[in-house]
């Protein structure tokens, strides 16, 4: 099953709550609350998940690196369905995280969709290279022993396919363009000292330019950092509503991923 990487929002969102929590408490798993220590200035970092599917990131800031800062990021993914890139700015308080970017996309087998009210199948040959506008903001809050966690993203087709309806590959859903967007809110509990976030998430598609049945999806959340540098998310968002009908795969968010994240300005990794 091909995983979605788009959310890297959430799992960013999720990271930086972790540490909120820890700079509170024993520090759990995580011996040193590596992010929110130090003080503001010019920064590069980076980022690299690996697992169902990869997903790379670079930025160029200011303030407290993947915490609190502002500058320029680009992310590249890599599935079995599509390599992608995508290059803008984001701007992160921690409850509130803001980016926005350009992607370019290249399908390695789905192809545009016709413009019919329901679809069965994904069409499928020698894929499609598109470019569209991604936006989002995510962030969390604190709300008894965890956190509310939400996020919107928008995307924006740039490129010119016709009169058809596309099957975005990042975040498995079929729009009509040019707008897709979608709202989700969850709950996390915070556990081991804040080291470990767990809980679920529910995802509304509430601008696809179709008809038909709501497009919701809903499922488990979990994000857990053993070392500062180091961390383990995964997610599973399973449709309860979808106006197609395009097997089983298609339209779940599945992945389990390793996340490895450094910066300029800060001691090297160590791994006990």
């Amino acid at each position: 099953m091909t995983s979605s990487l788009h959310h890297a929002p959430a799992r960013r969102a999720l990271a930086a709550l972790t540490l909120a929590a820890c700079g509170a408490s024993a520090m759990a798993d995580v011996p040193v609350d590596h992010w929110a220590s130090g003080e503001p200035r010019l920064f590069l970092s980076g980022g690299l998940d690996l697992g169902t599917s990869e997903h790379t990131f670079a930025a160029a800031g200011f303030g407290k690196p993947h915490l609190l800062w502002g500058g320029l990021i680009a992310h590249g993914w890599l599935t079995t369905d599509l390599a992608a890139g995508r290059v803008g700015v984001k701007v992160d308080v921690m409850a509130a995280a803001l980016e926005a970017g350009v992607r370019w996309s290249r399908s390695f087998r789905h192809l545009p969709l016709p413009d019919t009210a329901t679809q069965d199948e994904l069409p499928s040959r020698h894929g499609f290279v598109s470019r569209v506008l991604d936006l989002s903001l995510s962030g969390g809050l604190p709300a008894g022993p965890g956190f509310v966690i939400y996020e919107v993203l928008g995307v924006r087709l740039l490129s010119s396919h016709g009169e058809v309806q596309l099957y975005d590959e990042l975040l498995r859903i079929v729009y009509r363009p040019p707008w897709l967007a979608t709202a989700s809110a969850g709950w996390v509990a915070s556990l081991r000292g804040g080291a470990l976030l767990v809980g679920g998430r529910a995802q509304w598609a509430f601008e696809t330019g179709r008809s038909g049945d709501p497009f919701v999806r809903a499922g488990p959340v979990a994000y857990w950092r053993p070392w500062p540098h180091l961390a383990l998310a995964g997610e599973l968002l399973f449709p309860v509503s979808n106006p197609d009908d395009l097997g089983f795969q298609a339209p779940i968010v599945a992945y389990v991923v390793l996340s490895f994240t450094a910066a300029t300005g800060t001691p090297p990794p160590r791994f006990p």
